[in-house]
């Protein structure tokens, strides 16, 4: 019983402590990103591009002039101690910026000199977009990769909301997935007893587990051992008399006649014991004995049958 139990725990404690570090780290800050670009897409025009300014002041880039509007489709020309920089901001988390998008960075980068580029939008950025920037040298800022850069320029307030409704997600998923987990260990310790039952009685009967169950109303019918032939009860029983301390040998003189010889022929006690293992013998009950004391002794030869019919 208690392997069952320790098997169930493992199982539930292994199920419940991945799904706590999945939904606790992975899934928290999936839901924290999808938030944030939901958050930073209702910010106005003004505001989301102060954002990401100061984000790029804080890796060195220092903001000269721009030439924007309110539209949300502004360049904006950056300095930085390797050169001249410029900065297209899409505002709206339903951009999908392709090739076009970067194509007319990159002309753009040529009219005005600059060294290199950078792509922002909370939208996302598409393969054949990534693909093209790098022989530009345009860096990609799409809705996952610029949360983290403006997470910490968020309003206190707007930013403790999100953290907070994405940590009460958490803890409901967390919460469900102990549950399944219980549940999962309960199904463990159910299943494993009759496995576990049936091998132990298996080993502790095994002519239980081999033998079928005879159908009710009708008799056991067990067969008996073969019996050994005459010739193997012959040599078993001159073998078991040799064990008897008053018996010195015993031969087979002919087929149904055995002499044995014993220190006295007139003992009953001695005669007793070697027709109690001749008829444990069901081929030879009906053997003559010759009971031969040593010569010299005075004594006669006895005849007998240990069992007459």
């Amino acid at each position: 019983m208690s392997s069952q139990w320790l098997v169930a725990t493992g199982v539930a404690l292994a199920i419940g402590t991945a799904a706590t570090l999945f939904f606790h780290t992975i899934q928290r800050r999936r839901d924290e990103t999808a938030a944030g670009i939901v958050a930073l897409s209702a910010i106005s025009w003004r505001g989301f591009i102060g954002m990401v300014l100061q984000a790029l002041q804080r890796r060195g880039y220092v903001h000269t002039t721009g030439t924007g509007e309110v539209s949300g489709d502004s360049d904006y020309v950056l300095e930085r101690p390797d050169g001249r920089w410029l900065l297209s901001c899409k505002h709206g988390a339903t951009f999908v910026l392709g090739r076009n998008a970067v194509q007319a960075l990159s002309s753009e980068m040529l009219l005005q000199g600059a060294t290199g580029g950078l792509l922002v939008t909370q939208g996302r950025i598409d393969h054949e977009a990534r693909g093209l920037s790098g022989k530009h040298r345009i860096e990609l800022l799409d809705g996952e990769a610029l949360w983290p850069e403006l997470r910490d320029l968020m309003p206190a307030g707007q930013l403790d909301a999100i953290t907070a409704r994405t940590a009460t997600q958490a803890r409901r998923r967390i919460l469900l997935s102990w549950l399944l987990a219980l549940l999962a260990g309960v199904a463990v310790f159910i299943a494993l007893p009759a496995r576990e039952t049936t091998a132990t009685a298996a080993a502790t009967n095994p002519a239980a587990a081999v033998t079928p169950a005879s159908p009710a109303g009708e008799p056991v019918h067990i067969e008996a051992p073969p019996r050994a032939s005459i010739d193997d009860q012959r040599a078993g029983l001159v073998s078991a008399l040799g064990t008897l301390s008053a018996v010195d040998r015993a031969v087979w003189v002919s087929s149904s006649t055995l002499q044995v010889f014993v220190a006295r022929s007139d003992d009953q006690a001695t005669v007793d014991s070697v027709c109690a293992l001749v008829l444990r013998q069901p081929d030879l009950t009906a053997s003559r004995i010759q009971f031969s004391p040593p010569p010299g002794s005075g004594l006669p030869n006895r005849f007998l049958q240990c069992r007459s019919f």
